[in-house]
């Protein structure tokens, strides 16, 4: 492998300790978008694979000079993974680690309909944090996170969040893929209801090779109606002071107009810093690559036998990771590339012109941040404005600068 020259670096670790789900979400990239890699996958990550990851964290972040390391632990569902499975986890991570100085800190991302009194009192004792995902209201949870049954699965996760909100130590985050057929407030509501900490929202994936049926419609009509929906949710959460729920996504892009480097997977100016690691210990760039074709994401780097840094040199780990900078023509000539980014990879592929596109959803991100931005310098002091030279933003000029 060539040496690290570009000195890219791994900070987190999205790892996959179990390759199967007891849901079968209809807009899964793992399971329903076309590839099957994950039926060569082992079910559930063996401790030999545990203790070699450890040791290529170790490795580095002592190269780097890395002193905290995020451990995304994902799947599938990570809780058919047994407890003993999380007890062996952190036990050897410690011993491995101990005396290093690096803190590595644990989170998880579950459908939550597992989640018991147990679990929770478990990950408390091992300091794992957990976030959970729903999709909104019953009706619309329903259409997409479903069993393999068909069933819905929106009570079951309801339950697990209020389990989580009573026995875990840490205030609970939820995850949603939007759907704008549902009214802004009502989805609002639900998370108020919830009593969740925070909330993070993803938009659906796809590319030009397959365009999800909504967005199809926003670009067949040219309108935006996925930024005139987000542009409601952030209006109800700007505007409302009565409570001090989180929303990473509009919080990144607020950072980003004040002028902060976001690190960000779907947004930003700097790199992602993100590996994923497959239950067999398979080094991959980015798990929703596997939207882009079967076996898209497969390479020769295995925590067994490469390095992270010999990991970060393949092509697709360099493009995910430099993909905030290097950006299409098209969004080299707009204003605000320093906060999308270009978007999210994944939703910039096409068969020829591989990731050398603006994201699908590009419209709707310019209006979105030409919103933010805006309703920001709205509410900033008159010599604050002038102090950062921040200005307000057109959305029709912006896209007549791009086309």
């Amino acid at each position: 492998m060539p040496k690290n020259t570009d000195n890219l670096k791994c900070r987190f670790a999205v790892v996959k300790v179990a390759s199967r789900c007891n849901l079968n979400c209809t807009y899964c990239y793992v399971y329903n978008q076309g590839d099957n890699t994950y039926l060569t996958q082992p079910k559930v990550m063996s401790l030999e694979v545990v203790k070699s990851l450890i040791y290529r964290i170790k490795e580095h972040c002592l190269e780097h000079d890395i002193k905290t390391f995020t451990f995304i632990i994902h799947g599938g569902e990570p809780l058919l993974a047994p407890k003993s499975f999380y007890e062996n986890l952190v036990a050897t991570s410690n011993e491995i680690l101990e005396g290093t100085g690096i803190k590595l800190r644990f989170t998880m991302q579950t459908n939550g309909v597992l989640l018991s009194k147990e679990w929770c009192e478990l990950f408390n004792r091992l300091k794992i944090s957990i976030g959970i995902s729903i999709d909104g209201p019953e009706l619309y949870n329903d259409m997409y996170r479903i069993y393999h049954s068909g069933k819905g699965s929106y009570h079951d996760i309801v339950k697990g969040i209020k389990l989580a909100n009573e026995y875990s130590s840490v205030p609970v985050g939820v995850l949603s893929v939007i759907n704008i057929d549902i009214e802004p407030e009502m989805l609002y509501d639900m998370y108020l209801s919830l009593d969740i900490s925070s909330v993070d929202i993803l938009l659906s994936d796809g590319n030009y090779e397959n365009i999800p049926e909504k967005l199809a419609l926003d670009l067949e009509n040219n309108t935006t109606l996925h930024a005139d929906w987000m542009i409601k949710i952030f209006d109800l959460w700007f505007n409302d002071t009565t409570n001090n729920l989180k929303i990473g996504y509009f919080e990144r892009i607020m950072l980003s107009v004040l002028g902060y480097d976001v690190s960000a997977d779907s947004m930003g100016n700097k790199n992602t810093d993100v590996l994923v690691i497959e239950t067999n210990g398979d080094i991959e760039s980015l798990d929703v690559l596997k939207i882009c074709g079967d076996g898209f994401t497969k390479g020769d780097a295995n925590v067994k036998i490469s390095s992270f840094d010999d990991a970060l040199q393949t092509p697709l780990a360099k493009t995910y990771q430099l993909s905030h900078k290097n950006l299409s023509p098209q969004c080299e000539k707009c204003d605000v590339k320093e906060i999308c980014g270009g978007g999210y990879l994944p939703h910039r592929f096409s068969h020829d012109k591989s990731f050398d596109n603006p994201s699908i959803y590009c419209s709707n991100l310019i209006k979105l941040i030409v919103h933010i931005q805006n309703c920001i310098i709205s509410n900033l002091p008159e010599e604050v404005i002038r102090d950062t030279m921040i200005t307000k933003l057109d959305y029709g000029k912006q896209t007549e600068s791009i086309s």
